[in-house]
């Protein structure tokens, strides 16, 4: 009398067209806070390795003045940076 209603791959006849990104949304919000942290991990180690490559590079400048000077304002700026990102980040909680 009733006939069971038989889902399909996506596009095709007698399937339900949303069915494969409903699946798609399902797994994206069970590895999504997975994927920010991967992200997030990998941002810091990037960040943390030009910091140790811009300190190498300023203390290694001796016979260059002006090099050292200049790598010595950016390294600056990063760190005030930083402290004004935590600043926000204690202000905002």
């Amino acid at each position: 009398m009733f006939r069971k209603r038989r889902f399909t791959g996506s596009g095709t006849s007698g399937g339900n067209p949303d069915q494969s990104r409903c699946e798609w949304i399902r797994w994206f919000l069970r590895v999504s806070p997975l994927i920010t942290w991967a992200f997030l991990a990998k941002k810091q180690r990037v960040t943390d390795g030009a910091k140790i490559l811009l300190d190498i590079a300023k203390e290694s400048s001796d016979w260059f003045p002006p090099l050292k000077s200049a790598l010595g304002g950016v390294t600056a700026l990063i760190k005030h940076y930083e402290v004004a990102v935590e600043w926000v980040a204690i202000l905002h909680d």
